[in-house]
């Protein structure tokens, strides 16, 4: 049976969603389409996620806020892509939010997620 996600779930997920494409971008930069293809790979299952719906307004609010540089490059179909690359200042918000994500995920496993505990009723439903 398929799990109904909740409002508080897509919060935490719309901020998973831009450390996960800042973390595509500090490899190399790359275009809409190619930065879609690395976060269904890192997805796997939950690749479903990322909509292009969801994708280029993330990807033109990271760039309004100085995360993102773009520029064009012609496609091997003659139109040109908009390529996305990090900024500095991208860098530096990247290396901040893997410390948020990793002191959360570590706050989860001494709590919620420590060994032998049992899901209560609530998680059930």
């Amino acid at each position: 049976m398929m799990k109904k996600q909740n409002a508080s779930d897509g919060q935490i997920l719309k901020g998973l969603l831009d450390t996960l494409v800042l973390d595509v971008l500090s490899n190399e930069p790359d275009y809409g389409f190619g930065i879609r293809q690395q976060l269904q790979l890192r997805l796997g299952e939950d690749a479903g996620l990322v909509k292009e719906a969801t994708l280029y307004p993330l990807l033109h609010r990271l760039e309004a806020r100085g995360l993102l540089d773009s520029y064009r490059e012609p496609g091997s179909r003659g139109s040109p892509r908009k390529y996305y690359r990090l900024t500095t200042d991208g860098e530096a918000f990247l290396a901040g939010r893997i410390v948020e994500w990793r002191r959360i995920a570590a706050l989860l496993e001494r709590t919620v997620l420590r060994s032998g505990s049992e899901p209560s009723r609530e998680d059930e439903k």
